[in-house]
């Protein structure tokens, strides 16, 4: 997949990222939603980063460093995976519990992530490796976050 596809492709998972956060924080218990209602908000960031960077592509000015990420370490390429005992939920139910929720939600960020660190590897130009690797990052941070909840609510994953 070309890298401009492949910001495509983050914009709209992003979006979608997005809506799946700001539904499910209303369906949730307080303490989750604080959670699902911060993620919506990271991801509609990274909306506008990807945007940007498409659009200056778009333009002819090539790739740009994404300033307001300067503070997103490298990510751990070997920690981020989505733990083998956990059964992924492809779709969600009617009426989702917490745990429904986080496990597709960790099925997010891990697709967003192995999208990101894909495209990190294809990269070619310095600016385009360091906006990949803020952006993994980024979802490296969400995964954490989401099973952090997860471990905390319902024990490693069964």
């Amino acid at each position: 997949m070309e890298l401009k596809e492949t910001l495509k492709q983050g914009m709209k998972l992003e979006i979608d990222g997005r809506d799946f956060y700001r539904e499910i924080a209303g369906e949730v218990a307080p303490e989750a939603a604080e959670i699902f209602n911060r993620l919506a908000d990271d991801e509609i960031d990274h909306y506008h980063y990807i945007k940007r960077q498409y659009e200056a592509l778009e333009a002819g000015k090539g790739w740009s460093p994404i300033s307001e990420m300067d503070i997103v370490e490298e990510f751990d390429a070997v920690s981020v995976v989505f733990p083998p005992d956990l059964k992924k939920v492809e779709e969600l139910p009617d009426d989702p519990s917490e745990e429904d929720a986080l496990i597709f939600a960790l099925g997010v960020e891990d697709k967003l992530f192995r999208l990101y660190s894909n495209s990190l590897e294809r990269a070619e130009d310095p600016e385009a490796k360091q906006m990949f690797m803020q952006l993994a990052s980024a979802e490296q941070g969400h995964f954490n976050t989401l099973m952090q909840r997860y471990e905390s609510r319902f024990g490693y994953p069964r």
